[in-house]
């Protein structure tokens, strides 16, 4: 007997082997037919058997292939049993997770006030008969409203936040895991004789991270970027695979080309920042459908571009503003680079971050090396594209800044870094094995284990970064802090006080007519004020405005406590279109997000007007009230107040696209007296 048969016949014992073992994973299938013992010289009807790790099978001089290829379609166990537990295994695992960690944060309850105003017919605003956008996924707020619509009136809106957020982040991991087995899935062609299984290692480092448990219910817009996110992947990869790229089907799948251009248009009005990512997928969509003509090229353009451009349109016409007030409060346009460069570091090395991604993006980038070499263009641009994309997007947060809720603004950028990696199908076992090793061992130490600080640090100069649920469940006591309602289980701690705070104006609003500027100080056994309004004896809010006027820092729980019956002046200005243009000092405060605060001469001069003599003299001779008064009365400052608060007409809605271009950088100080020399000039005092 030759040699060259010898070899046949031992590699042929050794794969009926491992096929025995193997088959107790799956179900029986027919058994494959007898391998010929044939000379290299003879023609053989059967694909010798692969070498050991499923690689394909080579002759002398060959090179092993790496990447989705080395796998049989035949042989292929991601569709079976064993596959599908597998593979919905981290799905299942972030749908327990998540409901475990249900829970409300402070900023979802300023979408919940816009929507129930949206509803009784006011408008998308946090103040009824006031302009602005104090909201940062105009898509979530419609999903919010919609789902708040078709419930019955006696079911709290958080918890329909709560369950649409959790939906949404399990679909969206559901269809990154099924884009990336399609995009792994081996192409026509290739086979091998060696089974193989897809390790669901990407998804199961979003699953290991505490904090995609605590966004998918957060009731902030989180949940609804994973399933934008997942989808648009989705219906990419399925594009591509269909049109060419090696996939089950032929064509160009023209029908789906249109609606995927149409949904990736959608991802800025999930969250402004997220045009890094539609931006990529609108690159991605143009090189795999290859339009036939510029004017195709021109129209897929202009469909993604529609549906963002028309709220655009809306939101100069109708805010006054270029961007949302969350995005001018915070100063989404400026760097501070090393401010950003911690929050980063806050989010990566408490749970060893690098080690899983290093594993994971190494093996992408020698994956897609493979599949460019080999011509398999679409599949290496369909796993580059989010990767890269999902840099740019961390760059971004850090050029910024970061923010101050503990690793959100990141995960984005982590989801779509690992979305063609969610699930891998190495074409060798060894790799394979190594990667399992690494992320696996990681994923259980991290979820059991690793954890960011629950406290800030108490050195104001260090980065103020609040990992806000664990700080309300572990600190302050309180299990699943959902409903508004439901924080009473805690009745001394801060978002119980935060709660009453808002009964108590409502409560206010509903007897006199009052402007609060200032809250009780006294403090319970836990060091926390006990908030209780302390309204103005000597000034009232001037005709026109809500019975109440409050000036406030947190303005989420109690602003949606109170009702649309107090007019909260929103000192930090998410909420505020004056506050949120306040010019930023110079030395920048660690704390990322609030570092405006709009002086209290500004309320009183907006809406303040005297209840008694007192009060007159006090309004008519206090510097800095005269000066804001003159500032909100001249210049650029008097338009922007006329178009918030202005009657809307077609001619203010024009008015407001020229304001929302002409002035999109007026800043100004925030002492009244400054601001009145910056915005007048050398115009007399009024």
């Amino acid at each position: 007997m030759h040699l060259e048969e010898l070899d046949a016949v031992a590699r042929w014992l050794s794969f009926s082997l491992a096929s025995r073992l193997e088959g107790a994973m799956r179900p029986v299938r027919p058994r494959p037919r007898a391998l010929s013992l044939l000379s290299p010289a003879s023609p053989s009807t059967e694909a010798p058997p692969a070498a050991r790790g499923g690689a394909l099978a080579v002759g002398p001089g060959r090179r092993r292939r790496f990447g989705p290829e080395a796998i049989s379609p035949r042989r292929w166990l991601g569709p079976g049993a064993l596959g599908k537990a597998v593979l919905l295994a981290p799905v299942v695992l972030l749908a327990l997770l998540a409901w475990s960690r249900r829970w409300t944060s402070e900023d979802a309850f300023i979408y919940y006030r816009v929507v129930e105003n949206l509803l009784d017919g006011q408008g998308p605003v946090f103040n009824v008969g006031e302009r602005v956008e104090a909201y940062t996924g105009p898509l979530w707020l419609g999903v919010l409203a919609l789902g708040r619509a078709l419930v019955p009136a006696s079911a709290p809106i958080e918890w329909v936040a709560v369950v649409l957020g959790l939906v949404l982040s399990v679909a969206g991991l559901l269809a990154v895991t099924w884009a990336a087995l399609e995009l792994w899935r081996p192409s026509r062609g290739h086979d091998t004789s060696r089974a193989a299984l897809g390790l669901p290692l990407g998804a199961l480092v979003l699953v290991a991270l505490p904090p995609f448990w605590d966004y998918a219910t957060s009731g902030l817009e989180t949940g609804l970027t994973f399933a934008w996110l997942g989808a648009t992947f989705l219906g990419l990869v399925t594009l591509a695979l269909r049109s060419g790229g090696g996939g089950a089907g032929e064509g160009r799948g023209v029908r789906a080309v249109y609606p995927l251009a149409l949904a990736i248009g959608l991802g800025p009005l999930v969250r402004p920042d997220l045009v890094i990512f539609a931006l990529a997928f609108l690159i991605v969509l143009l090189l795999v459908e290859r339009p036939r003509s510029p004017w195709r090229a021109a129209g897929l353009i202009v469909l993604a571009l529609a549906i963002p451009l028309a709220y655009q349109i809306f939101r100069m016409g109708y805010f006054g503003a270029l961007v949302p007030s969350t995005a001018l409060a915070k100063e989404a346009g400026e760097s501070f680079w090393a401010r950003g460069w911690g929050y980063l570091v806050n989010f990566a090395l408490p749970y060893a971050l690098w080690l899983p991604l290093a594993a994971l993006l190494g093996y992408g980038a020698a994956a897609t090396r493979g599949l460019w070499r080999r011509g398999e263009t679409r599949r290496a641009l369909l796993v580059a594209a989010p990767v890269l994309a999902g840099l740019l997007h961390a760059l971004y947060v850090v050029r910024v800044g970061g923010d101050y809720m503990h690793a959100r603004l990141l995960l984005p950028s982590v989801f779509a870094a690992v979305m063609p990696l969610a699930v891998i199908v190495p074409g060798r076992r060894a790799t394979g094995a190594v990667l399992a090793a690494i992320v696996v061992p990681w994923a259980l130490v991290c979820a059991v284990g690793l954890r960011a600080p629950a406290e800030q640090p108490k050195d104001e100069q260090q980065l103020q970064v609040d990992d806000q649920r664990r700080h309300i469940v572990e600190l302050w006591g309180y299990r699943h802090p959902v409903t508004l309602d439901g924080l009473v289980a805690q009745p001394e701690r801060r978002l119980a006080l935060h709660r009453r705070q808002g009964l108590l104006l409502a409560e206010l609003a509903e007897r006199r007519r009052a402007m609060v500027l200032d809250y009780s100080s006294d403090r319970n056994r836990f060091g926390e004020r006990s908030r209780r309004p302390r309204p103005l004896d000597w000034a009232l809010p001037r005709p026109g405005l809500p019975p109440v006027v409050a000036r406030l820092g947190s303005v989420g729980r109690v602003g949606y406590a109170a009702g649309p019956r107090v007019h909260v002046a929103d000192k930090n200005g998410l909420a505020d279109p004056i506050a949120a243009r306040l010019r930023l000092s110079p030395q920048r405060a660690w704390r990322p997000g609030h570092e405006k605060t709009l002086p209290e001469e500004w309320t009183l001069a907006r809406y303040g007007v005297p209840a008694t003599e007192r009060g007159a003299r006090i309004l008519a001779g206090d510097e800095r009230v005269i000066a804001a008064r003159r500032a909100l009365a001249c210049g650029a400052l008097r338009e922007l107040v006329d178009a918030t608060t202005g009657p809307l007409d077609a001619g203010r809605f024009l008015a407001n696209m020229a304001f929302a271009v002409r002035e999109r950088s007026l800043r100004f100080s925030p002492d009244p007296i400054r601001a009145a020399a910056e915005l007048c000039g050398g115009q007399r005092r009024s």
